[in-house]
Formats: structure tokens, sequence, C-alpha cells
């Protein structure tokens, strides 16, 4: 694990395209020092993984688009939240109040650390070192985002606009009273991280896959697309969340043959974006 680099650049760099690619939730590589920190059994951890969501971006790398994958495991530092979402108690000794971002999300053990896991409880034996809270935001956390940011501008400066696509996984939704339910998510931050032109080709381009697209519920977006997503400076963020269902086996565990088709999906609509793109500027 040693040797496994946090973040893996993929396709071209500096970008050719300007639609970036990043997928933050898909490590599935632990570390035994942080195993070894965890009251439950490493198996367990797979509820907090977007399960081979790095496979998606496959065919959209190998046209030539530059995609992140964070190798970290989302259990080690959760890089869709602000790095100062930290319950203060979980850390030794405890943080001030008034050097966190208290939120619903870090009150329940969701935040930059996760420490809550479903039908289980606490996660950690004791709370984390400071020392080891700062080496991951300082190793994880701020060169994730850094990297983002610098992309992001350098295809800005270049192509006049700039869209990230920031790629997730969820599990199955729950039909509504009419016995439907949403395939894939587009998280906009409520309109805040990209224009409704942006937001509105993307779900275009999933109804034309056969797939039923919804805005904002149940995920609107976290941290990267506040942080990342400026449509009143051309630069736009979307979080799109895929039902594992689609890609996965039926115990969403293994890939299925039916990965080919939502590659192809993800490299259809960074394509779409491009043309839009340089369709504008």
């Amino acid at each position: 694990m040693k040797d496994r680099p946090a973040i893996l650049p993929l396709g071209e760099w500096p970008s050719r395209k300007p639609v970036l690619l990043t997928v933050p939730h898909a490590g599935r590589f632990y570390p035994e020092d942080l195993l070894q920190k965890l009251r439950c059994e490493p198996e367990k951890l797979i509820i907090f993984e977007d399960r081979f969501a790095d496979l998606l971006v496959d065919t959209a790398v190998a046209s030539g688009f530059s995609a992140l994958v964070a190798c970290s495991p989302r259990v080690l530092i959760d890089l869709n939240r602000h790095h100062l979402e930290i319950d203060p108690m979980m850390i030794d000794p405890p943080l001030s109040l008034d050097s966190v971002i208290l939120t619903y999300r870090s009150r329940n053990g969701l935040g930059l650390f996760p420490n809550y896991l479903s039908g289980f409880g606490a996660l950690y034996h004791h709370p984390i070192a400071l020392s080891e809270a700062q080496h991951r935001i300082e190793n994880y956390h701020l060169p994730w985002h850094s990297l983002i940011a610098k992309a992001l501008g350098d295809i800005k400066s270049h192509y006049g606009a700039a869209v990230l696509l920031d790629i997730h996984s969820m599990p199955p939704l729950i039909p509504d009273g009419a016995g439907a339910a949403a395939d894939i998510v587009i998280g906009t931050a409520y309109g805040h991280s990209a224009s409704s032109e942006v937001a509105f080709l993307a779900a275009e381009i999933i109804k034309k896959h056969g797939l039923n697209p919804v805005f904002n519920k149940p995920y609107a977006g976290g941290y990267t697309l506040d942080r990342h997503g400026k449509p009143s400076s051309s630069r736009h963020a979307l979080q799109i969340e895929i039902n594992r269902a689609l890609y996965l086996d039926d115990n969403l565990y293994h890939p299925s043959d039916a990965v080919s088709a939502i590659r192809h999906l993800v490299h259809d609509m960074a394509e779409t974006m491009t043309h839009y793109i340089e369709a504008s500027n």
C-alpha cells in the first residue's frame, strides 16, 4: 500500500479537452494501519465505496479525456467534505468548536473522517491523533482539490470554459408513487454549481441512453461542487450519481457485462459537453 499513489491521473496532462472527470470515492485498497484502528471487519467497509466507479471513466480516458481517480478509500478521508467538516471529539486532543465546521453530517459520523456504520455504530476504537488527521488532510485532501482547481483553471484559460464531471455511484433508489426510480441523479448544488444549460444537457444524454435522470434528490452534491463549480465564471461542476445496479452484478459487488454501456454513457456525456463548450466559445 505504501507504493500506491494517493491520486491516479489518467489520460493526457495537460488536458486536451474542456471536460475533466474525477472519481473521489472508488478507492478499495485499505492500509493495514487503518484497519487496525477500526472496530469492524474490512468487508463491511464496502458500504463506503462507490464500488468500481473508477472503471466508468475508462472509455472517456481512452478517447482523450483527462481524469483523476482517488486511490485512498473514503473511510480514510472523504474528499467530498470540507477539510474542516470534522466531529471535534473524533480527534485527540479534541478540537475547539471554533476550529471546525459542524454540520449534520459531521455530527452523525459522516464528516471528513467517516466514523459511523449503519447497524454497527462507531468505526474507530479510539479518537484519531491530531497529527494523523493533519497528515491525511495534507497528503490526500489538499492535493486532490489543488489538482482539480489547477486543471479546471488551465482548461478555462485555454477553452474559455470548463466542465467537471464528478463521478459517483449510489445504491438503487426506492421507486416513487408512480413506480419509477431515478437511474442517475445529477447534482448541481440546486443550481449553484452549473448553468441550467449544462445541467439539462447532461439529462438529455442520460435520456438518450434510455435511463431516467433526476436533479439533486437525494444527492445535490458536496464540497467538490461548492468549491469548484462557479458557473458565473464559466466553470461548471456536476455530481453524477449512477445506480450501481446498472453496472455491477446482482450482489452489487463485481462489475457486470453492463459496465460497458455505462462507460459509453459517461464518454457520451463528456463528448457532448465538449461540443457544447467549443460551440459556445
